[in-house]
């Protein structure tokens, strides 16, 4: 087998025993569940031969990039991405949620994209845009794969490297154009130890099934299926996409499954706020007590969203566990950090506890790291220009989660050829998440924990607090001095740099919602800030006040952007 590339012959260990059952595809219909098919890992891999001779026959090459262009996940997906380690391309995703047309050409131009696959349920639109946009270049409808002949072996791409590209990602794009990271084999290569040996603990030699509905163009299901191509005893349950009948296919692969063997599901918080509500209005598609006990056979495994005391107690409810929690980004191949499936539950429980409880501000449990194959640390400054540039935190302060290992991203198709610029010293930057960690009290070692995103931190006194916590103290003491319920207004807190290049000015901005809270402005205009000053915590101490409202996402998240937008036009205004 050494004939072959670097990059491939873990697939090709991974496919080795062809015997193997590998892919059990469910679709879904709007009135339940459809088409169910099933592939040996033999069956598969002939099926990913095809796909390569498609490439080969498309005149694509080694380094060549081709669209995904699906419109839910597609076992022809899986196959040509595995096709494309044969043959040396690159797979490009589109995000079939949310791509406009013009984000879906953008993403052909920059990346120069010479094939576009296509299926059934991709969107008339897009595909008309990029037939309009770009006649010349080929597509490939992919319901004729499976007629297709195979690649010749003397096809297949044998000088591909581990630092070469494996895929594109595209992230979601929401401040702009969306960023096409390019994610490489070396970084799969250490996303199977990552993920795999570390956070599932997959031996070798031990079978394990994963459920896979997360959209197979985000950074999480492409790392899922990834690392089950390379673990031959794996089997992957892949679904078109979620719906209620999802629960239904969960329970079917629990109550299949040998008993021991384990079960990952990677899914969402709000997935067990639907089955909630499923219960409410009498729609399980499962009888509650059949669920519940088949789900407690079954590792779920949660991120993309902060899992609070609400979603445990969900776990809890319909599985009798604690959930995983994993962290991470495109940017760093999905995972950087989480709860390993060897922490017991008693371990797991007392750690988010202790996140929640924090007396500094609450936090999330997302984990720890898995060195040495990703690292991760908490600073109080990311700018190379600024204050505090990679000044570690002290246990329990707030500040940017930063992480460095195999796992970071080569770069961007928009940075080719440069460096990222959001890596210094082989530490990612790029996340602008805030965080902390606390030592375990058992092993000493460091928890990690998630506090918000991009909403930023306060900055002053040498030391860092988030501008959630600092505005939940205010909000308190708003409520105690005043008078006022939480209904009565809405307070956010952001940091700017007025009066020191170093210091951030606490500036406090209170919508008035109820005709209590309107009646009190001037008293607030003339009190609040000299009074909260000596009555709050000396992190939370407030510089400076305005009235007005305080934008937020659908989500609830505050548009931290435009609330600095609007108090430096105010500050504009009176200078």
């Amino acid at each position: 087998m050494n004939r072959f590339s670097q990059a491939l012959s873990p697939y090709i260990e991974g496919f080795r025993e062809t015997d193997r059952p590998f892919l059990e595809y469910v679709r879904l219909e709007k009135s339940g569940l459809g088409e169910k098919r099933h592939w040996s890992r033999g069956e598969f891999w002939d099926l990913a031969c095809k796909a390569a001779s498609v490439l080969v026959r498309q005149g694509l090459c080694k380094g060549d990039r081709f669209l995904c262009g699906f419109g839910e996940n597609r076992f022809e997906d899986l196959a040509f991405r595995l096709a494309s380690v044969m043959t040396g391309t690159v797979p490009v995703t589109v995000n079939w949620q949310s791509d406009s047309a013009e984000q879906v050409c953008y993403k052909v131009r920059v990346t120069g994209c010479r094939l576009f696959l296509h299926d059934k349920t991709f969107s008339p639109a897009l595909r008309e845009a990029l037939l309009s946009q770009f006649p010349e270049t080929p597509r490939y409808d992919v319901e004729s794969l499976e007629s297709e002949d195979p690649v010749m072996t003397s096809e297949i791409c044998r000088d591909l490297e581990l630092s070469e590209d494996r895929i594109v990602i595209f992230t979601s794009g929401t401040t702009g154009n969306p960023k096409g990271v390019r994610l490489t084999y070396a970084n799969y290569e250490n996303n199977a130890r990552a993920l795999g040996e570390v956070l599932l603990g997959l031996k070798p030699n031990s079978p394990a099934s994963v459920v896979v509905v997360n959209p197979l163009h985000h950074t999480n299901s492409s790392a899922v299926t990834d690392l089950f191509f390379r673990h031959a005893p794996g089997q992957i349950t892949l679904l078109s996409r979620y719906g209620s009948a999802y629960w239904k296919v969960l329970a079917e692969v629990a109550e299949a499954g040998m008993q021991g063997t384990p079960i990952f599901a990677f899914t969402v918080a709000r997935h067990f706020d639907f089955l909630e509500e499923m219960m409410t209005r009498q729609e399980l598609p499962v009888p509650e007590e059949r669920l519940k006990k088949v789900l407690n056979r079954v590792d779920f495994v949660i991120g993309s969203a902060p899992v609070g005391p609400t979603t445990v107690r969900r776990l809890q409810k319909w599985s009798g566990r604690v959930p995983m929690v994993r962290f991470g980004s495109t940017e760093s191949t999905f995972q950087v950090s989480g709860i390993p499936a060897s922490m017991s539950q008693e371990a797991r429980l007392a750690a988010f506890e202790e996140g929640w409880n924090a007396p500094s501000q609450p936090g999330y449990f997302i984990g720890r790291p898995h060195p040495p194959h990703t690292e991760m640390d908490v600073v109080r400054g990311i700018d190379p220009e600024g204050p505090h540039f990679m000044v570690p935190c002290r246990e329990g302060e707030a500040g940017y989660l930063v992480s460095r290992g195999g796992h970071i991203m080569k770069g961007t198709v928009q940075d080719e050829g440069r460096l990222p610029s959001n890596v210094h010293d082989g530490w990612y930057v790029g996340f602008r998440d805030i965080g902390f960690f606390l030592q375990d009290a058992l092993d000493g070692k460091r928890n990690f924990y998630w506090v918000e995103r991009d909403s930023a931190l306060l900055i002053r006194g040498g030391a860092n607090a988030a501008c959630d916590a600092v505005a939940a103290e205010l909000s308190r003491y708003l409520q105690e001095r005043y008078g006022l319920h939480s209904a009565d207004f809405d307070l956010a807190v952001v940091g700017l740099r007025l009066q020191s290049e170093h210091e951030d000015s606490c500036c406090v901005t209170i919508e008035l919602k109820s005709p209590l809270s309107r009646s009190l402005q001037e008293k607030l205009r003339e009190s609040f800030v000299s009074e909260a000053r000596s009555a709050v915590s000396k992190s939370s101490r407030p510089d400076r006040l305005r009235f007005g409202r305080i934008p937020r996402t659908f989500k609830g998240t505050i548009r931290v952007g435009e609330l600095k937008k609007a108090w430096m036009e105010e500050l504009r205004s009176k200078s």
